[in-house]
């Protein structure tokens, strides 16, 4: 913008001063033809005079060494000095009439006629296009080099500027990006215009603030999972007293997996976030389905699994994959019937270890992405798979939903295997 601008501005200046410089050149060159005619013109008249007869000749003699480009014509015809011209101004001052005008070369004449008593005497004087062009070559050169000059500081000067103001505009995108990033403890710092001043202090005060909301939301979760103790610790105490050993055993170590689950969850939202660590899908789904076996039994189902031979090391922790795979088992307890059979399949396809769960129900209801939060066809609350979502995605995988080969729904996770 600045190179366009700064351009414009000096051509609209450099051309008109070279079309003045042209002009004056030639004015000067006409000027000074002009006035060789008048000198010459007055001392061929002194000398003719002074003298009886008009002897080409001596005028000649006494004129010495014309000038280039002036000429003198007597009424005999004779001529001395730049002759030759049959141009209008020659014509017209031989014929007593004083004439200046341009030939068809581009050369300026200027005539001047002598009375005397033998006829006409015609002083012609020329400017030639050279000498009115004279100098203004350097003088187009030198307008020119200014130019780019006056240019070169403008674009210079404007990079400066505009470099002063791109710097603080930088660091706010840096800011900005950084907050995009989690990292809410940076700000921008108020330096620059005005303007961008109190950008930085709108986008440090938005950072302020959900500094504030995530930390409230983080002890929320805190103190709500810490909650969940109490009726944890209530049924540890009942689940105690069940008079038979091995459902004694079950229940406790129920209750104890679920308070590890409480605490893993009162740390993430503390923290902020998880720490990144791997799991074994196969062994997670090995070590969990004796537990919904128990359940399955009661309801007369059937799980059918089929898991391959492992380890399948994905980027997910264990205790991840386990809410994982309890979501997909329970939401088919939930949204089945008593006596609904179901199939827990896992399997390596493709660098990524595949967990599918279906089962032999109505399946999904049609027209439903019952992976987005809050969509449910069965009256929950629609978090189940969005849970099992973010879980997927977290570890670069992801989800989807189909028909089982059963002939009910289906849920299939595909995550990654680690490197």
């Amino acid at each position: 913008m600045a190179l366009a601008v700064t351009s414009l501005v000096v051509i609209a200046f450099t051309v008109p001063l070279m079309l003045v410089v042209r002009r004056q050149a030639a004015e000067r060159a006409q000027l000074n033809a002009e006035r060789e005619a008048q000198n010459h013109a007055g001392l061929v008249a002194l000398l003719i005079s002074g003298s009886e007869t008009l002897e080409p000749a001596s005028i000649e003699a006494s004129l010495g060494q014309l000038p280039p480009g002036l000429a003198v014509y007597f009424p005999d015809g004779e001529s001395i000095g730049a002759t030759g011209s049959n141009s209008q101004v020659s014509l017209s001052t031989r014929r007593g009439v004083p004439a200046s005008s341009v030939d068809v070369d581009g050369d300026w004449e200027v005539g001047i006629p002598i009375s005397t008593r033998g006829g006409i005497v015609a002083v012609v004087s020329t400017a030639t296009v050279a000498e009115q062009s004279s100098g203004v070559g350097v003088a187009s050169l030198v307008l020119a080099g200014l130019g780019l000059v006056i240019v070169a500081i403008a674009v210079l000067v404007t990079m400066r500027l505009v470099g002063e103001l791109i710097k603080p505009v930088d660091q706010l995108a840096e800011v900005a990006e950084r907050l995009g990033e989690g990292d809410l403890k940076t700000r921008a710092v108020l330096d620059g215009p005005p303007e961008l001043a109190a950008v930085a202090t709108a986008l440090n005060g938005l950072a302020t603030r959900l500094s504030g909301l995530i930390e409230a939301e983080r002890e929320s979760l805190a103190d709500l999972s810490h909650r969940l103790r109490t009726p944890l610790t209530s049924l540890r105490l009942q689940a105690e007293r069940v008079p038979t050993d091995e459902d004694r055993i079950a229940l406790t170590q129920a209750v104890d997996r679920m308070e590890t689950a409480v605490d893993g969850l009162i740390h993430d939202v503390r923290q902020g976030r998880k720490a990144s660590t791997t799991g074994d899908l196969a062994a997670v789904v090995r070590r969990r389905l004796p537990f919904w076996q128990v359940l399955a039994q009661e309801q007369k189902r059937q799980i059918v699994q089929s898991i391959a031979s492992g380890p399948y090391t994905v980027n997910a922790s264990e205790e991840d994959l386990a809410i994982l795979l309890d979501v997909l088992i329970g939401n088919v307890f939930s949204h089945t019937d008593s006596g609904v059979a179901m199939a827990v399949d896992v399997q390596s396809q493709n660098g990524h270890a595949v967990l599918a769960v279906g089962d032999a129900g109505p399946g999904f209801p049609p027209g439903l992405d019952l992976t987005v939060r809050g969509v449910s066809g069965g009256g929950s609350t629609g978090l189940g798979l969005d849970i099992v979502r973010k879980i997927a995605i977290a570890a670069g995988g992801g989800i989807a939903t189909r028909r089982a080969a059963m002939g009910g729904a289906e849920v299939v996770v595909q995550l990654p295997l680690a490197d």
